[in-house]
């Protein structure tokens, strides 16, 4: 991943301005990568750097809220002032939504001069500074949760990327694809578009294999001696998920089950099993993403939970005493959003039944899932599941 961003960073620092997309699931670890980038890039005192963070809103977004935010920080920079006075003479339109930079002079001229200013004059005029600005000093521009931007901030993003003019400009920027497709956001049209006509390219991020697990464990405890099955357990129990690890690491922390003995890190009393629990912080985090489901998107995960890791769409009908297309509707749509399911192949039992098999992403979601429901509906859809299974597994010859 950090191999492809220089690679771009090469390109932009030639010229050829770059549009990067980091992508992944909540805790993958976008941030992270972003981090090491930057911080290796900028170790050059003559690279700009610029972040905007977008924000989830309930009410009406602020248009270019992260574009503005990265404005005010690059204008407080060293050398921002030579921004401001690019500002001042190419695009008036943006220095006045930095009004902290103008006297009442500015004002009293702007307030005639900008009346009627339209969103493709904004765009236009901060597209050149930008080209003006970089042609003397490479920029990063990071633009975090895309997934939450205003319509504003992806017209301009779009026009960074398409634009023909040499720039030594890479803009770095990060979303989540869930929450791009469950909100309908206009994101995943504009990076379609991009991507196809080779505007940009998107980085998606993998979780981690057991060896860098066991990298992170060395990283995180220099000297440690605990048991080989440690690894072992905790890539299966987080199947490699950054933000996942990390929590249970730290939970056997605050736990006593991991200690420091002198300079060394060990697990007393561990022999060669290593038991992990759920810790609650994730728990929650879990939880939370669940909640945000509708009710029958619900029913329907926890009769999958009730299957366990893996389930038929048969059986689930049967235990929410439901028709298998509703089921099989739901899956479906879980799975093509990338929450909490993935198809996994279809079943065929000796009654005839052709159903599709359906698998948790994480063993975690099925194991909070199934802990939130209460004993008496946990065992009535047991009951009716393993009636299904029973009837249509076994066929009298």
């Amino acid at each position: 991943m950090l191999a492809r961003l220089h690679a771009a960073w090469a390109q932009t620092r030639q010229g050829g301005r770059q549009v990067c997309f980091v992508i992944g699931e909540a805790g993958i670890g976008k941030t992270a990568v972003v981090e090491a980038f930057v911080a290796q890039v900028t170790t050059d005192p003559g690279v700009w750097l610029a972040r905007g963070q977008c924000v989830e809103h309930y009410g009406t977004r602020e248009a270019y809220l992260p574009v503005l935010e990265a404005l005010g920080q690059l204008v407080r920079a060293p050398g921002g002032t030579r921004l401001v006075g690019l500002l001042r003479q190419q695009a008036p339109t943006w220095l006045v939504q930095l009004p902290w930079l103008l006297t009442e002079a500015d004002r009293q001229q702007f307030q005639h001069e900008l009346q009627g200013t339209t969103r493709e004059r904004m765009l236009r005029e901060l597209a050149e500074v930008v080209e003006t600005l970089t042609a003397e000093t490479p920029l990063v521009l990071v633009l975090e949760d895309l997934h939450w931007s205003d319509y504003a901030t992806l017209d301009l993003l779009a026009l960074l990327a398409r634009r023909r003019a040499p720039a030594r400009l890479l803009v770095l920027g990060t979303y989540r694809p869930v929450d791009v497709i469950v909100s309908g956001h206009p994101l995943r049209t504009v990076l379609h578009d991009l991507q196809q006509h080779g505007h940009s390219q998107a980085l998606l991020l993998e979780p981690l294999t057991a060896g860098e697990v066991d990298a992170y464990l060395h990283g995180r405890f220099v000297q440690h001696q605990f048991p080989a099955t440690l690894v072992r357990a905790l890539y299966q129990w987080t199947e490699g998920h950054p933000l996942f690890m990390r929590t249970v690491v730290e939970a056997l922390v605050r736990q006593g089950t991991v200690v420091q003995i002198g300079e060394a890190w060990a697990m007393p009393g561990e022999g060669a099993a290593v038991a992990l629990d759920v810790p609650d912080s994730l728990r929650h985090l879990l939880e939370q993403q669940f909640e945000q489901l509708s009710a029958t998107e619900q029913q329907v995960l926890e009769a999958a939970s009730v299957a366990g890791s893996e389930g038929t769409v048969a059986a689930m009908a049967a235990a929410l005493d439901t028709a298998e297309s509703t089921v099989e509707d739901v899956c479906a749509m879980l799975a093509r959003r990338g929450q909490f399911l993935a198809l996994s192949g279809e079943v065929h039992w000796p009654d005839g039944t052709q159903t599709a098999c359906y698998r948790f992403l994480h063993s975690l979601y099925y194991d909070v899932i199934y802990h939130r429901i209460p004993l008496g509906r946990r065992q009535r859809l047991h009951q009716r599941m393993g009636v299904r299974e029973e009837g249509g597994v076994w066929c009298p010859g």
